[in-house]
């Protein structure tokens, strides 16, 4: 056998013995990502069922939104709110629903040593489980941790919308009783809001004429209703 054929023949077996290697390492490390993001991904969804698990049985609406739109993207952020569904047509960081962890009972004495007023008891159950949300266009006010706790309102992360103003100031946009309390919101159209009011143990939607557009005597009604409506008005504007 002459030198020049040794030599190609030599390339040839260390070529086909290096492809081989790097086949072995790229599938090892492929399945090696794949395990950490299963991995990951099952952490989170663990995580996920925890934070619902301590919502009471009026929340299930919130709770099919999260089951039937969680992603890779869902998470937990180190404040303690939960991010599900991913919508960059939106804005590049947003989610479709966010909860916010509970609020505790400091908060709510505090924002009626701001206000002066009291914040019902129906909503105050609600802020111990959940210290509002965003779902789509649907909202529930709450009571910002960086301003109640702090003083200060931290605009570093995002907040919910904080109760006190909307009580203090947004509620002069409807034309609502006096006695009403001012709680949340969806939008309506391209340019109106309906507002969200507790008063005499009934919910009621609020056009800023003062027309009730609906109204409901349960919670659970209330959330399946409005988030319904707030999807659906969702997926009309998310890109096929």
């Amino acid at each position: 056998m002459n030198q020049e054929l040794l030599r190609e023949l030599t390339e040839d077996i260390l070529s086909l013995y290096f492809e081989k290697a790097l086949l072995k390492t790229i599938l090892f490390y492929r399945l090696s990502f794949r395990e950490v993001v299963n991995r990951k991904l099952q952490r989170m969804t663990n995580e996920v069922q925890k934070f619902l698990d301590k919502l009471g049985p009026d929340f299930q609406p919130l709770k099919k939104q999260v089951e039937k739109y969680f992603d890779s993207h869902s998470r937990i952020t180190p404040e303690g709110t939960l991010q599900v569904f991913k919508c960059p047509w939106v804005a590049p960081l947003n989610f479709g629903v966010i909860i916010f962890s509970p609020a505790n009972n400091d908060f709510i004495d505090n924002y009626k040593k701001r206000t002066n007023k009291t914040i019902p008891g129906f909503y105050s159950d609600i802020l111990r489980q959940l210290n509002g949300c965003f779902i789509y266009g649907f909202s529930l006010f709450g009571l910002p941790k960086s301003f109640y706790a702090n003083n200060l309102l931290d605009r570093s992360v995002l907040q919910q919308y904080d109760l006190g103003t909307a009580n203090m100031h947004w509620i002069h946009d409807y034309k609502s009783s006096k006695n009403a309390f001012y709680f949340g919101g969806r939008t309506y159209s391209y340019d109106e809001n309906i507002g969200y009011f507790l008063e005499n143990n009934k919910i009621f939607a609020l056009r800023e004429n003062g027309k009730i557009i609906s109204e409901w005597t349960s919670l659970v009604d209330f959330l399946n209703d409005e988030i319904d409506l707030a999807e659906k008005m969702m997926l009309d504007k998310k890109p096929l």
